[in-house]
Formats: C-alpha cells, structure tokens, sequence
C-alpha cells in the first residue's frame, strides 16, 4: 500500500486526523503539522479533491541518510527520476531542513537539481527544464536531524489556494484555516444559519457554502502537482472528479442554507461578491455593506452562528480602536443575538475579554505568523460578564490586584507624594512619576494632565511573554486607579531598542490620526502631544528644565535649533522673545507639527524658518555660506542610518565634528546647548584656551528624573 504524508499548519493536526477518517487510510501517524498514512491512489485522489484543512499531500520515492553534499547528490542520483519526470518536462525543487548539518535549503534544492539533470543526462534523455510558475513536477525535500525524504509534491502549490478567489482583502485568511476555524465553531449547524459582520473577501462565507452544500474544494482547482507526474492516473482522477461533480449538485438543492455577510468597506464587498461568483454561489451568500454599528437595525433568526476575524492592532495608535471594536461587537452580540452562538478569532485575550461574554471553548490557532485564539461563545445572558467599561473609572481596582501590583501601587503613591510640593509649586502637569524602579515592572509612567503614558521597556528574553504581558496590564491598571481614570485614558505602548531610526521617528509619516492630539500646557506655554501614533509624544518630559535655561538666555536671540523634533524648545525661545528661530528636521511630519505648536501658542511664523534637511549636510552648507546664530539647541539621536541621510551618524564619535561646525556658526559672544541621551557617552572635546565647556546636567535635571536621569548637558562657548 502506497504511503503518504498530509501537511497541514501547526495546532490543525486533529482536524487533519478527523478527516483522514472519511477516507480509506490505515497507519495513521500523527507529527508536528503533519499526518502520514498508507492509502490507496484513489484515496489519495480523493483526499487531494476533498481536504478542507491540507496544506500538501507528499508521496515519499526515496529515504537516506545525508550528512553532507557529497551523500545528498549520491543518493538522490540512484533515484530513477524517469518514474517521475519525463524527458524534457518541467519541474522544482522545494526543501526545508531543521537541525541538520544540510541546513541552506537553497544548497540543497541545488544539489538535487543536479542529481535530476545528471541522471536525464547520463540516459541520453532531453533534459527536463526548472519551472516556477505551475510546474509539472514539484520535488519535495525534507531533512530533519540528516535525515533525508525526497517527495513528489501531488498538491504542487498549497490546497489553501481552491482557485476561488481572485480578490482579496488587506490580508485575507487562508481558505483552509477558515474551514478549520468554520469546524471548531461547530459549521455545519443543524438550522445551517451563518453570519459573518466582517467578511471582508467572503473567506467564511464560501468555504461554508461548500461544506454545507457538500462540495469539494478541488473542484476549482485547474493545477495540482498530480497532473504533470509520469505516474498520473487520468480516468481515475476523472472518476473523482465525477463522483465530487455530482455531490455537488445533490448539495445545491439544499434550501435551506442561510448564509449571509457584510463589511463597512464597500470595496470589499465587491471583491466577496466577485469571489462568491467564482465559486458559483451567488444564488446562495448574501452580502451588504455594513458596519458593526449598523447592524441593530436589521432583523436575525432566533439562532444560528456567527463567525468573525476582527483587524488586528499592528501599529501603535490601534490597540484602542481594536478593543474598542471588540466591546462594540460583543455590545451587539448581547443585544440582538441572544441564543447565538459566536466564534471570534481574537490575537490578544485583552480584546477578547472586551467582548463581555464568558467563552465555552477556546482553540489555539495561527494565523499566519500571529498565535491567535478562536472564542467559541454561547451567547447566553448566564455568559454575560460584568465588567467596568474602559471609559469609567474602576473604583474597585485595587482588588484585582496582585501582591506585586500592590506593591507597585505603593511605589506610585510613594513617588507621588515626594513630587507633590514640586509639582505644585512650578505647577507642572506633566511629568513623570515612575520608571522601572520596581524590576518586575520594567516600564515608565508618564502622567500628561489627564492622560497616561506607559512606555514598557522591552523585557529580557528569560521574561516569559504571557508573564510580561499580564505585568504590563497591571500597570495600566494601577495607572488608572491612582489618577482616577478611566482605562482609555492610559495608553500602553511597548518601547525597543530602535535600529537605524531616530529616537523620534514616527509609526506614520501623516497627521491621518489628529484625533489623538490634545493640547498639554508647560510654564506657560501649550503643546500639541499624541500618546498614541508615534514611538515618543511629541514633548521631552525629561528636557523641561533645559526648555526654560535656554529660553532665560534667547532675549533678542537668533536661535537655531537642530534636531528639532517639533519644536518645544523653539516656541520656549519664540516666547521669551527671541529675535529668530531656525528649526531643521529631516521629518516634514515634525516640522509640521512644530508649526502647529507655535501657532498653537500665537506666534507669528514671519521671524521663523523650517526647513527639512538632513541636519549634518544642512551644517556644512551653512558653514559655507557664512550663516550666524548667537543661540543654538544641538539635541542629536544616539544613531541613525536613516535613508534620508548620506552615510549614517553615531553620537559618540561623530559629536566632535558636529560641535566644531556649531562653533563655526555661533556669534561671538554666543552660546551652544549640546546634549544627548546615550547613556555611555563621553565628552570628546576638551576645554581650550579657544572653547569652553561646562556641563550643567544638574541643573536640566528636574525631580521626577533625578533617579534616572535621560540626558546630559552642556553649555559650549568660544573664547
């Protein structure tokens, strides 16, 4: 009895096993993503007509031992590839390796290209040629540990693809892990009632038309890898198709299939309904456009399932729009789909959890690279979860807290407490109030008037994740119960190491999100910040000292600020009466938000230049051409290799020259504020009978960073 190996993608190995049970197999063998059994062909047929969840069906030629090249070649070569390939055919070569001494795949695939040729070459035979697109035979390699397994791929490309649809989404889900989710959820259900709220390309809605209806999935496909092998057998794959052909057209005359969709985006609609065509459907799926909060108005029967792939929250400004996405569909849920059931695909339980209903069953899945959960939901008021919405205040917050959390509250109130005259006195509104002084709560607290910002640091790799993560939520929690907030006003945000970028760059180069700025004040003046969009908010909590030394010295002032950023420390200068201000950014989105911010505090734009430049040429230009400044702000990132700028820059040793050519601006009697926030940083330009330098960090450090200072600073003079 031929032997075969079904993949399939990891956590749908028993979905894989359950329906090699429809089959004729035996010596079923379950592994990781993978089921190898022993069939006949016309098994084998079947199942590559008829598999929901399958990724590929793999017929093993040869099995050896290959611990180097030279044994890869030999015994792939002694393979009759004749049985396989015929004399001028096409065909590739596809491998994968994992923990072997053969680990470049591309090698590999190489290695058995050549055993292939060399063997047609040696026959005397016309030498098949390599083919990517639709090739006839596709050769399958697989070493694990050195062992070897060379297959004949009879899928050729992924069963996911059913040839169905042509029109996707942003990120369509894979049509066989919809089928798989579809049975989790328990489809096909006895009233055969389905609704999908974001259907986005019509994924759900097809693959449940046709496992209700009873058509197979390879009836849409025009190229397996079976079709081009030597060893096809025609009429039986004719008889498969019969056979699938005509419980196809039994399974039309159900009428009684209810099965219907909708998305507030109207150009997925037309792409569902373009693909719910191709699959010969149309008389079948309904679909609307429809947003989530239109839903209310339309009547649903008194049960059935509802099945749905939220977007997921990739950027930093969407994790609240996300959660607030979930609690609206759980809203609708309670409202007008009691004695539902419900299966939401959910990547973070904290969206689950904003849907209100206690879930009966939870499968762990990918979605492609994403862990994923499926909350299979009996939408019952039994299930209904009492909670505190994110936009109240929960005022029993400290009982869900840990011992730990506790313990952070405490250190909260402890620093709040030692802040408060200070605070009071320079009526300071925004500031910070702790960062990481407690090691298992590894993230800084930034409080902007009546919002906060929590910046997690990025956890050690020994911090398991799930720990880290429920951390990170207690934070937010403790946060919201000290200030008396409510949850949607405490943004989270996860803050790495950044390569190549400046410290400031942005998630998105646009102003789409304006809805997220609000307006903070800071000795006087305002600024526009956002919490949300950007990796920083838009005001150097830290620099707020610096900010006010540098504005007692701009009366009558021209001022040039370098890495401006938006500007803060402009708008200082502007309003104490500086003469000019020359702001430079390579960012038009922060140059931007910088006029915005003086605009914001009346001031006339006239006396006051933004250019976008890259700040290490615009120096060397304004060298050249003689420019002078009797002030300058000089705030450069640690490291950037940004593709703005010509070469990159690195603080510590790119900061004397840096120097040199602000020197060579400043006026006689001018002055040079240098700082930066690499911690290691040392101070490479000397004290000269031609400069002088003076470092004032102490006095730019203000209380709330005095245990952690961010940056150091110095005053530079000439002679």
């Amino acid at each position: 009895m031929p032997q075969f190996i079904a993949t399939c993608a990891k956590s749908l190995e028993y979905l894989l096993l359950d329906e090699l049970a429809q089959f004729d197999v035996s010596k079923i063998k379950e592994g990781l993503s993978q089921v190898s059994f022993e069939a006949s062909w016309e098994s084998a047929y079947q199942f590559l007509m008829w598999s929901r969840v399958a990724s590929r069906l793999f017929y093993p030629v040869a099995s050896f031992k290959a611990e180097d090249e030279q044994a890869l070649y030999k015994n792939a070569s002694i393979v009759d590839w004749s049985q396989h390939i015929r004399p001028g055919g096409s065909f590739i070569i596809n491998a994968q390796s994992f923990r072997s001494k053969l680990s470049h795949t591309q090698f590999v695939s190489q290695r058995i290209k050549d055993s292939v040729m060399d063997y047609f070459r040696e026959q005397e035979e016309t030498l098949p040629i390599v083919e990517y697109e639709e090739p006839e035979v596709v050769i399958h390699c697989r070493i694990k540990r050195n062992d070897v397994t060379l297959s004949i791929d009879l899928a050729g490309a992924g069963l996911h693809r059913r040839n169905y649809r042509l029109q996707g989404g942003g990120a369509p889900i894979k049509e066989n892990l919809a089928a798989a989710l579809l049975i989790r959820a328990g489809w096909p259900s006895e009233n055969q009632v389905l609704y999908d709220p974001m259907c986005g390309s019509g994924t759900f809605l097809i693959e449940a038309a046709l496992m209700a209806l009873d058509i197979a999935p390879g009836l849409f496909r025009d190229y397996l890898g079976l079709f081009g092998w030597n060893q096809f057998d025609k009429n039986l794959w004719s008889n498969v198709v019969e056979a699938a052909e005509n419980r196809r057209e039994e399974g039309l005359k159900n009428s009684h299939l209810n099965i219907k969709g909708s998305d507030k985006n109207p150009r997925a609609i037309r792409n569902a309904q373009a693909n719910i065509a191709l699959a010969g459907l149309e008389d079948i799926i309904e679909t609307q456009i429809a947003g989530i909060d239109q839903l209310a108005q339309f009547d649903f029967e008194e049960k059935g399932l509802v099945i749905v792939n939220p977007p997921y929250s990739e950027r930093l400004g969407e994790r609240v729009e996300v959660k607030a996405l979930y609690d609206t569909l759980g809203n609708w849920f309670k409202s007008s789909l009691k004695g539902w059931r419900a299966s939401v695909l959910c990547p973070e339980k904290e969206f689950g959890h904003a849907l209100g209903i206690r879930a009966k069953k939870i499968y762990k899945f990918n979605n492609g690279s994403i862990p994923c959960e499926l909350l299979n939901l009996e939408i019952e008021e039994s299930n209904f979860v009492q909670r505190t919405a994110d936009h109240l205040f929960d005022s029993a917050f400290k009982e869900k807290l840990s011992e730990q959390g506790l313990q952070l509250l405490n250190r909260i109130e402890k620093n709040r407490s030692k802040l408060k005259r200070y605070l009071s006195k320079e009526n300071i509104t925004c500031y910070r109030i702790y960062d990481a002084d407690i090691p298992e709560f590894n993230a800084a607290i930034d409080v902007y008037e009546n919002k906060i910002h929590i910046q997690e640091y990025k956890p050690p790799r020994s911090v398991d994740e799930k720990l880290a993560n429920r951390r990170l939520k207690e934070i937010q929690r403790v946060a919201a119960g000290i200030f008396k907030l409510p949850v949607n006003q405490v943004i989270l945000k996860q803050r790495q190491q950044q390569k190549g970028n400046w410290q400031y760059h942005a998630n998105k180069e646009n102003e789409d999100s304006s809805n997220h700025f609000f307006k903070v004040s800071e000795s006087g003046r305002q600024f526009w910040v956002n919490l949300e969009d950007y990796l920083d908010t838009g005001l150097f909590l830290d620099h707020r000292a610096t900010r006010n030394l540098f504005a007692e010295s701009s009366a009558q002032k021209s001022v040039l600020n370098l890495f401006c950023y938006t500007s803060s420390v402009s708008v200082y200068a502007a309003t104490a009466g500086a003469k000019s201000t020359t702001n430079v950014d390579m960012s038009n989105t922060y140059l931007s938000w910088a006029k915005r911010n003086f605009k914001l505090n009346n001031i006339d734009l006239s006396d006051h230049v933004f250019e976008r430049a890259d700040c290490l040429k615009w120096l060397d230009e304004a060298v050249e051409d003689g420019l002078s400044f009797d002030l300058i702000f000089l705030d450069p990132p640690t490291f950037s290799n940004s593709k703005k700028m010509e070469g990159h820059f690195d603080v510590q040793s790119d900061h004397p020259k840096l120097i040199e050519n602000c020197l060579k601006l400043l006026s006689p009697k001018g002055e040079l504020f240098f700082s930066n926030n690499f911690k290691k940083f040392e101070m490479n330009v000397q004290n000269n009978d031609a400069i002088s330098i003076r470092e004032i960090t102490s006095k730019t450090t203000s209380p709330d960073f005095a245990r952690n200072p961010l940056h150091r600073c110095w005053v530079i003079k000439r002679r």
